[in-house]
């Protein structure tokens, strides 16, 4: 999967998004990654994430992001549309901070695949099947110009495709989730697990913990 990794991030979503370069090592979790790496951690579910102490940063206060092989299993979904998804997200928002204001004046969050996260709507590169994910102008006015996503599903600035949802906060109602048709469906659809950037998001920095993993080979 690295080279599908590869390819999306330095072609794909830079092109659209302007993310920059990267390149994709493995390294197992008994080895401490390069310094100066942003992660992408493979682990069963959000309980092993705690259990191992992957938190919500590096262990030098860098971005990282948590793919729940079996969370993605349990779904009949691809892990590979799932680790593309939370890879997207982390080179566009790796903060968690990014942020869109719709002409109602509420804000939506910065991520890139959550509306059309569905498999339907991803893409193959070299065989590995890789998430869709929308353009600016998804966040956009109503008249702006050009592709809504990178794969051209959807249609208006703003549009939830089936399979997918997201969050925007009312200054009323503090975050609220939308969500399309079937998204409920799924574990990962009704339930912001621990550890996640929608469950992160919701957090303030401060209560942010780095990882305390320890490498032991």
């Amino acid at each position: 999967m690295l080279s599908a990794f590869d390819t999306q991030w330095n072609q794909d979503l830079n092109a659209v998004w302007g993310v920059g370069s990267a390149q994709f090592t493995f390294t197992p979790n008994t080895t401490a990654p390069a310094a100066g790496a942003w992660w992408v951690v493979f682990l069963d579910n959000s309980d092993q994430a705690n259990a191992l102490a992957y938190h919500d940063l590096t262990n030098e206060g860098l971005p990282i992001s948590k793919v729940f092989v079996k969370t993605i299993e349990a779904d009949h979904a691809s892990v590979s549309v799932g680790a593309t998804h939370e890879i997207c997200e982390m080179a566009v928002d790796p903060w968690l901070n990014g942020a869109y204001q719709d002409a109602q004046g509420s804000f939506w969050a910065g991520e890139v695949c959550d509306p059309v996260e569905d498999e339907q709507y991803g893409y193959k590169i070299n065989g590995i099947l890789v998430t869709d994910f929308v353009t600016p102008n998804w966040f956009g006015h109503e008249f702006a110009q050009g592709d809504i996503d990178f794969k051209q599903h959807a249609t208006s600035a703003f549009q939830v495709l089936t399979g997918g949802y997201a969050q925007k906060f009312d200054p009323n109602q503090g975050w609220v989730q939308i969500t399309g048709a079937k998204a409920m469906q799924t574990t990962r659809g009704k339930i912001a697990v621990r550890g996640s950037r929608r469950e992160r998001r919701t957090r303030q920095w401060k209560n942010w913990q780095p990882s305390k993993h320890r490498f032991v080979g």
